[in-house]
């Protein structure tokens, strides 16, 4: 279970992907998506690297690998903590994830510095993954920074989806939702990494370089309905809805003439990547889909019952992938939805092997990646009233008990979560 979730995160390597997405020679840039589509660039100037997210650093560092030197310069926003070695010719910020702050601002303020900087025939490649829309901050006029980090802080406790976070976040930036491409006149080459189910792309990072379909109503519908009205942020976006404050450019806007956005990986690769290890070990694997979200818990309780109903006479496994969420109460402890997901499943007296990890190796606000979890976590779980933990959200505390969690430590990647149920045969 451990070496097929390894296989998972070792396929969605952000170096390797963007090797073997982009290729250079004799002054041709093409870039290929997971899907075929290929982008040819030539005749540029200058070329700068920009871009934030927990994968920036390796996507970076192998675009300069691939460019043999052409590089000219360019700046990163990365996560504080993550071990970074330096990357010729670009300046890297650490900043805070996934409540923004000032360094991250300072280094968004950086990102527009070198767009503006750049002219007609130059080429921003632009590198995005999962945590840039925290770590790209930078408040529309009128706004200070804690009016977004409160915003942030009370939206990610409400229960509130990536979507929904996101809808909000752009309409309180001067930079999300397509409106960084307002900065440059170069050509731009966004190379995203996945962290959001169905790979929206105005979604991941909350889409700096891509059109925007939603609008400050969107977001003021969003701050109603998990009851954050009272604040300046939740004003900003009222006045936006009255069309007193320009709206982010959408589809058909003439900024994205110059701009190509291509998908580089995403959770699908990683599982389908788990699924092949898993297969070539004989045991016969299903892929269940990426689009999992919804309560941690009751992603947990489901995969505990599919477990229950599996009848087969030889080894057999269920992999799952998505994001799910966790409605904080008043009083929380120590976890992330992988754990909560997990605790729970072992609760429900699960008859399999269950694993539930965090691809990018951080779960919630604990150190831990994940945890696996089996019968016999059931009757540990039993044993410590587990129930108790799973009440106020301190998940971690009880599988430390239970010897079940799993470290990782930064995989440098993220592509949301991966869910393995593992059962012998029968």
């Amino acid at each position: 279970m451990l070496s097929a979730l390894e296989a998972a995160i070792k396929s969605v390597d952000p170096c390797a992907l963007v090797k073997k997405s982009l290729s250079y020679s004799r002054g041709t840039l093409v870039a290929r998506d997971i899907n075929g589509k290929n982008f040819k660039i030539d005749k540029f100037n200058n070329i700068y690297i920009v871009g934030a997210g927990k994968a920036s650093a390796a996507m970076t560092a192998a675009l300069v690998s691939v460019l043999k030197g052409r590089v000219t310069g360019g700046t990163i926003n990365v996560p504080r903590g993550t071990e970074v070695n330096n990357i010729d010719r670009i300046s890297i910020i650490h900043a805070s994830h996934p409540v923004p702050d000032d360094e991250g601002a300072r280094g968004t303020r950086k990102i527009i510095s070198i767009l503006e900087k750049a002219e007609t025939k130059d080429l921003v490649i632009m590198v995005i993954s999962g945590g840039g829309s925290a770590l790209m901050p930078l408040p529309a006029k009128g706004l200070t920074l804690k009016d977004k980090q409160e915003a942030t802080s009370a939206l990610l406790a409400s229960g509130a989806t990536i979507h929904e976070i996101n809808s909000v976040r752009k309409h309180l930036s001067a930079v999300k939702g397509g409106q960084l491409a307002r900065y440059t006149k170069s050509r731009v080459l966004s190379l995203v990494l996945s962290d959001v189910i169905g790979d929206d792309l105005a979604v991941i990072a909350s889409g700096p370089t891509f059109p925007d379909s939603t609008a400050f109503s969107d977001a003021q519908q969003v701050l109603e309905k998990y009851g954050i009205t009272d604040t300046r942020a939740a004003r900003h976006v009222a006045r936006g809805a009255r069309g007193l404050i320009r709206e982010t450019p959408k589809p058909g806007d003439p900024i994205f003439r110059r701009v190509a956005n291509v998908l580089v990986g995403n959770n699908e690769l990683a599982c389908k990547s788990a699924s092949c290890y898993l297969r070539r070990k004989n045991v016969r694997t299903e892929f269940l889909g990426s689009g999992f979200d919804g309560e941690a818990r009751d992603f947990g309780a489901f995969l505990a019952k599919l477990a229950g109903d599996i009848k087969s006479k030889s080894p057999f496994a269920l992999v799952a992938g998505g994001e799910t969420t966790v409605k904080l109460g008043k009083t929380s402890g120590k976890g992330g939805r992988n754990q909560e997901a997990a605790l729970t499943c072992a609760l429900c007296r699960v008859k399999a092997v269950a694993a539930f990890l965090g691809t990018d190796g951080i779960d919630g606000n604990s150190d831990a990646a994940g945890a696996l979890v089996s019968g016999k976590s059931a009757a540990l779980a039993e044993k410590i009233s587990a129930k108790t933990y799973l009440v106020r959200h301190d998940s971690y505390r009880a599988l430390k008990k239970m010897g079940s969690l799993i470290f990782t430590g930064y995989t440098g990647t993220n592509v949301n979560d991966i869910a393995i149920i593992y059962k012998d045969g029968q």
